[in-house]
């Protein structure tokens, strides 16, 4: 699909070649002659798609951020609170309820009534609520501030991801790749982040941390523009039909995110109790591995974007399945950096399928782009963390968390036998004019 820059493009050139030919009697040097208002038309586009995407980006990245509070203070709530890992699980369910599976309900709207304040002020609800855990009296108080925050979260994506395909510059597999690679990379940096605000202030002023995103609303305010406009949408309600028409090769991508997230929000929902319980790290040492791991995922992304325009997506997706569990396996065997080290690899490996089952369901369904990667990022995302963290937190306190992170590992080869179904032929090769 073009981006915006692209579109206008494409109409400054249609404009050109009226004007030459009109003007064919007459000699003129060679080479088109740009007519003034098309030139203008087309660097006012520019620039406007750009700003909005480097905002895009910005508050991705302050929105991810934020979204890391809960894995980072685990082990002070489980210290707090007296919690078992199956109430830890059930936390990271609640969460993963309200800020993944509610991005498909909030996809479905947002691709009716497009608008700008999605962007602005998803971020401030996040920030708020989910630094507020610091002031919780009790586990009910927990729930709740979880599942407000993440709503911010859930409420942010679906529309700014498909924006960010829209007006972002190069292809649209590389523009969803860049999105995606800034959010996790605030994912990443968030528990550092946080954890040096705990260190200044205590855990319980944890809520200062929420500054910067509410200092940021008057700038976007003032510059955020209002959404491009999905050329390919065939009107205001929701194409049922188009959805059902990609039904399976969309099942087939959802289940395939499923069983990659169970790895994925398993992984980052338990590390730091795993480094503090079952390592004996200390909390600031947790913290640094839980960020490793996120980082993880920015480098994947990037990786699995340009490979996926280079060799296609199915490519990616089965090499990923493989190739991430001998690192992720070592990561559990080995001891200190080089233990460090093989998870980071294997988080690359792993996550270079987030842009690519994004961008292949987008380009199956182009009139709903909102609608899937709410199902692709949110939903799916959010169903593996709702129903499977809460079992594996219960199978945690019976066979205890190393027995569940070598599941956590094995899980992505169930993946590859499905993958194989996928087309040969990618889409995500059709991004790139």
């Amino acid at each position: 699909m073009e981006t915006w820059s692209d579109f206008v493009r494409e109409r400054g050139e249609g404009s050109v070649k009226q004007s030459a030919a009109s003007q064919e009697s007459v000699p003129t040097c060679p080479g088109p002659v740009v007519p003034r208002d098309a030139t203008r038309l087309h660097g006012h586009a520019s620039a406007v798609g750009g700003e909005a995407f480097l905002l895009l980006l910005v508050t991705h990245f302050f929105v991810d951020c934020y979204g890391s509070t809960l894995p980072t203070v685990q082990p002070l709530l489980a210290d707090r609170f007296g919690l078992s890992l199956a109430q830890a699980g059930m936390l990271g369910g609640f969460f993963m309820f309200s800020s993944a599976v509610l991005q498909l309900p909030f996809g479905l709207v947002s691709d009716r009534l497009q608008s700008r304040h999605y962007s602005i002020w998803s971020p401030v609800v996040a920030a708020v609520f989910l630094t507020s855990l610091g002031l919780a009296s009790g586990f009910g108080g927990l729930v709740a501030l979880l599942l407000i925050g993440g709503m911010g979260v859930a409420a942010y994506h679906p529309h700014s991801t498909s924006q960010a395909g829209r007006v972002g510059a190069g292809g649209r597999g590389f523009s969803t790749a860049l999105f995606i690679a800034v959010g996790t990379a605030g994912l990443a940096l968030g528990p550092l982040y946080l954890t040096l605000v705990i260190e200044r202030t205590g855990f319980e002023s944890l809520w200062t941390a929420a500054i910067p995103a509410v200092a940021m609303v008057p700038l976007l305010l003032w510059r955020f523009p209002q959404p491009v406009e999905n050329r390919a949408r065939s009107g205001s309600a929701v194409d049922w039909v188009a959805l059902k028409a990609q039904r399976r090769p969309l099942v087939t991508h959802y289940v395939l995110v499923v069983l990659r997230s169970i790895s994925q929000v398993g992984i980052t929902q338990f590390l730091s109790l795993y480094s503090v319980r079952v390592r004996g790290a200390s909390f600031e040492m947790a913290s640094i591995s839980l960020s490793i791991f996120l980082l993880s995922s920015p480098v994947g992304s990037f990786l699995g974007g340009a490979a996926s325009d280079r060799f296609g997506g199915r490519r990616v997706i089965l090499a990923s399945c493989v190739g991430s569990v001998p690192f992720l396996a070592a990561f559990l065997a080995l001891d200190g950096w080089l233990s460090i080290l093989s998870l980071f690899v294997g988080g690359a490996v792993l996550l270079t399928t987030l842009p690519v089952n994004v961008v292949m369901a987008q380009e199956l369904v182009p009139s709903q782009a909102s609608t899937t990667s709410a199902l692709m990022m949110g939903f799916a995302w959010g169903v593996a963390g709702l129903v499977f963290m809460p079992i594996f937190g219960l199978l945690g306190d019976a066979v205890g968390l190393r027995a569940v992170f070598l599941g956590f590992v094995a899980l992505p080869l169930l993946a590859f036998p499905i993958a194989l179904s996928l087309p040969k032929s990618s889409p995500s090769r059709q991004i790139v004019k």
